[in-house]
Parts: C-alpha cells; structure tokens; sequence
C-alpha cells in the first residue's frame, strides 16, 4: 500500500471525483449508475449527507476512494447509532488496507459525535438503489445492509462487524403473476366464514390500525403506514370492522416496481391465512395499477418468505445487518 495515503474530510470540490468513482466501484458493487444530477440527489445533496460523516481517500492528492454514513436522533435509535451508507474505492486501491483506513475514519467521526455503534441496515434514510441480479436490469430502492457476495463484506467482518442478521431480496417478474388461484379462493370463502375479509382502508369506518402498527415495534412502519393508509392506500385484513393485518401501500414507482412497505398480521389473529390473502390481493392490486415487477427483502428464516415463494417470488441476493460497536 502506498504510504502517500491519507483521509480528508469530504469537500464540495471533490464531487466530480466522488461522481467518477460511483459509476466504476458502485455499479461493481451492483448499484444502479447514474447521470451527475441524479448522483448528486441520491448522495451529495440528500437531506441527510452530512460532511462530518464523509471522507474521501487520496493517494498523491488523487481521490481513490469514498465513504459516508448518517446520523440523526429522529432516526430508529438515532441518539446511538451512526448508519453507513457507501465506500468506493478505485480498482488500484480495492484492498483491505485501503477499506480500512476509510472504515476507520468514518468509525472516529461517529465516535466524536458521541456514537457508540455503527450499522448498516434498512433504517438509513439514504436509500441507494441497485439492480436485482438476474432481472432486465430491474432495480430496488434501498439495501439493508452488505451485500455477502462483495468483497466489502469480508473487510468489513474482518475489521470487527458483526453479521447480525441475513436478508433475503425477492423478486417477481408480473407478467408471470396468474392472478389468485382457487385454493386461495377457498382460503377465503373460509375466512369469511370466520368473520374475517381483506378491503381497502377506509378510515371513516375501520378502526385499530395505528394500535396494530405501534404493536408491531417497527419504527419504519409505525412512521409509514398510518400516513399510506390516510394518504395514498392500504389493503388491511378485517375482522368485522377492526383491522387485523395490513400490507401495501400500491402504486407503481418510476423503475416500474410495485412498492411495498411490509405485510403484517396481529398474533390474535392468525392462522386464518390472512397474509397469504393479504400478499395475493396485493400482487393482483399492483399489477392492475401497472406495476412489472415487485421485489422485497424477508429475513432468511422469517416464515412469510413461505407466502412469497408460492406466490412466485424468488431470491436474488442475500445481505448481511452489520453492526460493529465504537
């Protein structure tokens, strides 16, 4: 390793280079390439990009590498937690060392800030998209975490992250969704007969949802979904008139990806089948809205990844939750 190297804080005049090296390392760590104003949106000038937080890595004053992470206390347990977002690194420079010394860095700047860990999952605000392995270059909106097939992954591990937990990505191609099949039909004539039905949200007469969705200890979703429900829509799963699960909300996003914020059905209700209802009236919602394709990740052992492989899903790739306390 050339011992010229150093880190500097990032500065606006770097931002070209940093631009340079998105389009080579990014789109070689499976990141969707983008034009200048597009990088700047997504990175530079996103409303959580802070400048404490960002480095740049020089050899004889040449930029060679990148990284940043974000912070704030209105983030899930934000007051503790610094969030990674991104490290680049030009092909000459693709190394441990190199990875280190940026990771070191970042790892100080948030211990300055009074931070006591590190982590790298869904809860950072700086959602960076990324094409789904094996698809018509069909992109997701955000990772949750390390991509386990990089090298960044075995740097990261080997400099004190700990693997805290896998997700699995999902994907389906709409054109091949056949509708909902007669089973599913007969799963809920049944359900009806217990009482329960799946319909739009409609808060003038449904009642129960914000208690439900601040039951499931989600912060995302007790931020989200309440507001989708009021504002855009949400397929909830009823018994009577009080909502028992939820998913959506439905509309298709610019890439052509039918959105999806999660799925989840109350512990006293269950076993009635409502999320695999709940999941196939929301396939059928999002293709009719126009929607091509849907993607989502599930923890590698969560059982709703059952109701997505007999919908069809499949996995595409696998991430890593990565923590290392400071």
């Amino acid at each position: 390793m050339s011992t010229n190297m150093k880190t500097d804080l990032y500065e606006a005049a770097d931002a070209r280079q940093v631009f340079a090296l998105w389009n080579t390392s990014g789109v070689k760590q499976g990141y969707v390439p983008f034009d200048f104003p597009q990088f700047e949106k997504a990175l530079i000038l996103h409303p959580y990009f802070n400048r404490k937080h960002a480095f740049v890595l020089k050899d004889e004053n040449k930029i060679c590498g990148f990284v940043c992470g974000c912070e704030g206390d209105a983030l899930p347990f934000g007051k503790e937690r610094g969030y990674f977002t991104c490290l680049l690194l030009d092909d000459p420079h693709d190394n441990r060392e190199a990875t280190e010394l940026l990771l070191a860095a970042l790892e100080n700047s948030f211990r300055e800030a009074g931070k006591s860990c590190l982590v790298s999952n869904c809860f950072n605000p700086m959602k960076l998209p990324w094409f789904l392995p094996g698809t018509p270059k069909h992109q997701h909106n955000n990772a949750p975490g390390i991509a386990v097939d990089t090298p960044l992954f075995e740097r990261m591990a080997g400099y004190g992250y700990q693997d805290r937990n896998r997700e699995c990505a999902m994907y389906l191609d709409l054109d091949s969704f056949g509708g909902i099949p007669q089973r599913v039909v007969q799963l809920e004539e049944k359900a009806a007969s217990e009482g329960y039905s799946v319909a739009w949200y409609d808060s003038r007469k449904h009642t129960g949802l914000q208690e439900m969705t601040e039951a499931t200890g989600n912060p995302m979703w007790i931020e989200e979904i309440p507001y989708a429900a009021e504002h855009i829509n949400m397929l909830v799963a009823l018994k009577e008139n009080r909502v028992a699960g939820f998913t959506g909300p439905v509309y298709p996003e610019e890439s052509g990806r039918g959105y999806f914020a999660g799925i989840a059905v109350s512990p006293l209700h269950e076993k009635h089948g409502l999320g695999t209802l709940l999941f196939y009236r929301l396939c059928k919602e999002e293709k009719e809205a126009g929607s091509k394709y849907m993607s989502l990740f599930t923890g590698i052992d969560n059982h709703a990844r059952r109701i997505y492989q007999d919908v069809g899903f499949t996995g595409k790739r696998v991430f890593s939750v990565m923590l290392k306390e400071i």
